[in-house]
Formats: C-alpha cells, sequence, structure tokens
C-alpha cells in the first residue's frame, strides 16, 4: 500500500510564473490527508530559499522541511568526503545551499577538489568549458547536480538543461559523472529517509520519465508520470519503457493515491541501485 510520495517540483507543481491548474489543491489535499510528501527538486538555478519563498508566493504553504535540493545533496556528499575546494559551474545563489564550499571559477587557479556542474545558461561558454575540462584530465572528479537534458521555461519554450554540458564534459575527458540529484538512487533514498517510508511505500510523481519515475521505478517506488511541464505525447508514445501510471496532473496523481488506486506495476528495467561510489 502506497503510504507517501515524492514529487518533483518544476513542471509538476509550477512552470514559474505560475502555479499549475489543480497543483496548490493537490498539495493541500496530502496536507489534509496527512499523507507523508517531499519535493525534490534539482533546482540548477535558484537556491532553496528562493524555491520555498516563489512556491508560497504561489499559494503553496511548504516549509523547509519539506524540500530537498540536489545542492543540499551534493553539500552532504562533498563534506562526507572531504572535498572543500570545488571548481564552480553553477549560479552563485547555490553557494547558500552548501556551506563549506570554496568555489574556484573557471580562470581562477587550480587544483581543485572536484568539479561540480549546476546550470550556467548562456554562461556555458568554450572558456569554462575548457576550464573545467583541464581540471577533470588533472584528476578532478564530476559531480553533477542533474543530468536532464531540457526543461520548459515561463513561455513554454524547451530549453536546454545542464544535462548535454555534463554529457560533454563526461566525453571530452573519458570518465564518468557522479549526479547529486535524480535521477540518482543515493537522492531518491535520501528522500525515502527523510519521510520514514520503504521503496514499496512509496510513489514518486514527475513530468521527466527519464530522470524523475523510471529511476523511482528501478528503486522499487510506483511512478507516475504527469501530463504537464515538459511531457510531450509523442515523445512518451516512442519510449521503450512506460510509466506505472499517466495522470493528467497532480491532482490526478494525488486523488488515485488517496483512494488507494495505485495502478499496475510496470515491467521495469533492473538497474544496480546499490546507491553511490565516492568522488
Amino acid at each position: 500500500m502506497i503510504r507517501g510520495l515524492l514529487c518533483d517540483v518544476h513542471g509538476v507543481l509550477y512552470t514559474y510564473p505560475r502555479a499549475l491548474p489543480r497543483s496548490v489543491d493537490a498539495v493541500r489535499r496530502l496536507q489534509r490527508k496527512n499523507m507523508p510528501h517531499l519535493f525534490l527538486t534539482n533546482s540548477p538555478l535558484h537556491g532553496k530559499a528562493w524555491t520555498l519563498r516563489s512556491l508560497n508566493d504561489l499559494g503553496f504553504r511548504v516549509g523547509p522541511e519539506s524540500v530537498l535540493t540536489a545542492a543540499e545533496a551534493a553539500a552532504d556528499r562533498l563534506a562526507r568526503e572531504g572535498k572543500h575546494r570545488v571548481g564552480w559551474l553553477c549560479v552563485d545563489e547555490l553557494l547558500e545551499d552548501m556551506p563549506g564550499v570554496e568555489p574556484v571559477r573557471p580562470g581562477e587557479p587550480g587544483p581543485v577538489d572536484a568539479v561540480v556542474v549546476g546550470d550556467l545558461g548562456d554562461g556555458f561558454t568554450a572558456s569554462v568549458l575548457n576550464a573545467a575540462f583541464r581540471w577533470l584530465v588533472e584528476g578532478a572528479p564530476l559531480l553533477a547536480l542533474a543530468r536532464a537534458r531540457f526543461y520548459e521555461n515561463a513561455r513554454g519554450e524547451l530549453v536546454l538543461d545542464c544535462g548535454p554540458y555534463v554529457r560533454l564534459l563526461e566525453d571530452a575527458a573519458g570518465i564518468r559523472a557522479e549526479v547529486a540529484g535524480k535521477p540518482s538512487p543515493a537522492f531518491f533514498r535520501a528522500g525515502l529517509r527523510r519521510l520514514g517510508l520503504e521503496v514499496s511505500e512509496t510513489a514518486m510523481v514527475g513530468d521527466d520519465l527519464d530522470s524523475d519515475v523510471l529511476p523511482a521505478m528501478d528503486l522499487g517506488m510506483r511512478g507516475f508520470l504527469v501530463r504537464t511541464g515538459k511531457f510531450r505525447e509523442d515523445r512518451y508514445r516512442r519510449a521503450p519503457r512506460k510509466a506505472d501510471r499517466v495522470v493528467a496532473d497532480l491532482w490526478e496523481a494525488v486523488d488515485a493515491l488517496v483512494r488507494g488506486e495505485e495502478g499496475d506495476p510496470g515491467p521495469g528495467k533492473a538497474i544496480d541501485p546499490t546507491g553511490e561510489a565516492p568522488l
């Protein structure tokens, strides 16, 4: 039986600066039913304080205990591994969620303990990427906040996320990035620990089949894909694997879970969910 859920933010709760239809009511219903829930965001452009402020400005009543960011997960990981001097390919706003990190920006002298990649938008210039490449070939590991390929902006346009730049650096340096946020199994497990639930008791709701839903299903969670945000029907029809359930929006997902209508388990394709390798 599903007792709680993990939920994406952008594309499920809002496409900033607009709340998606029925999403505020869906969150209020979760709160009234006392159903455990946690919002997961890779947030490569904004810190947790901004995310909370934007959600509450749009009518969501969400506290810091209800949101887990990839930047927080990255900071925890770097601290555990004693890595502080970091090659910084992120917006400076994320530093508020990463105490203990000493950012080294492209063009500043190295060496660095690790290279962290978020989203720089137009800041991903050739000189910035070359600086990161040199840190990597000198032996620094690569930690990505996310691997998403694209997202939907406020104008409804699909734009590149940080994933393509992570893949470029991986290919150039001949290495593999570790991922702090979704779709990392460690990030989902951190959310489950926060909720105090097992995978079999939890659903994941997202608008990204590859980064949100399938990785959660591979761990044993129920996967709900919403038809909001970056969801596109033609891409979903071509996808080789499907979600456990496709719903119109967050309200429909919450309604199904409250009623105990969890959907049939998908066939899944097992991956190694053993956790994380050290950087």
